[in-house]
């Protein structure tokens, strides 16, 4: 029988488990926070970064990913066009929605990362009846990542230089109708 995944939205009573998460070596590896994906951030890093997510109609919709109820990862989408900069850098359709995700726990290679993209598109992104694509971008180098993401039905578009990150994001694409 296939565990359950569900999202609860965030709340600040789940910032230190966000920052002992973002202080693991598998997520830091890839995840950071800021514009600069700093690694290895204080409480208090965690707490700045996140606290935008606790007002009225916040930019970002975050979530604490649970596998059976237990809280295992974090996952957040957006309309890229609500970051006008970023929207440009990436080249796409400011209507678009994308998504950031880590697993926190050490549960990685069963899966749990591709359903809950899956489902998270499904019910949070295209339920919206006006948002036909979905955008998601690791690190080039995030083999991991880009397996997962293929196998919840995106597929590269571009590589890209985000200025604001100053990094590369391998860019991927999912839309309305493409088979997950």
């Amino acid at each position: 029988m296939p565990s359950e995944i569900s999202f609860e939205r965030l709340t600040r009573a789940d910032l230190p488990l966000l920052h002992r998460w973002l202080n693991t070596a598998e997520v830091a590896l890839f995840y950071g926070i800021g514009d600069d994906n700093h690694k290895n951030p204080t409480m208090d890093e965690v707490i700045n970064e996140y606290e935008e997510n606790f007002v009225p109609d916040p930019k970002n919709q975050a979530f604490v990913i649970h596998l059976d109820g237990r809280p295992v990862g974090y996952i957040q989408c957006y309309r890229i066009g609500d970051y006008p900069d970023y929207a440009k850098e990436l080249g796409e359709d400011p209507a678009a929605w994308a998504i950031d995700i880590f697993i926190g726990e050490d549960i990685r290679g069963r899966g749990i990362g591709s359903r809950a993209i899956d489902q998270l598109v499904e019910e949070q992104i295209f339920s919206r009846a006006d948002v036909t694509t979905c955008l998601i971008s690791p690190d080039p180098e995030n083999q991991r990542a880009k397996r997962a993401y293929g196998r919840a039905g995106f597929r590269y578009v571009k590589t890209v230089w985000v200025e604001s990150e100053k990094g590369y994001e391998y860019v991927m694409r999912r839309d309305r109708g493409d088979d997950a």
